[in-house]
């Protein structure tokens, strides 16, 4: 399966407006904040590794870049 869900309840708490076709970044570089997340911190955090995350993407995702 390759869905997630994710809480938007600390989003809505600090006065930041998303939902349903937000665009979201789960790793790199915001195009619109510059924040930056690598992909080995989420792979740590997830218990596993970068290339496992990478590889499982599916097509139907856009890649921006």
């Amino acid at each position: 399966m390759d869905m997630i869900t994710v809480d938007l309840a600390p989003l809505d708490a600090a006065g930041v407006s998303a939902g349903i076709g937000s665009e979201v970044v789960l790793w790199g570089v915001s195009p619109s904040t510059g924040a930056a997340l690598p992909v080995d911190e989420v792979a740590r955090s997830a218990g596993t590794i970068s290339y496992e995350l990478l590889c499982a993407v599916a097509q139907r995702v856009p890649f921006a870049g």
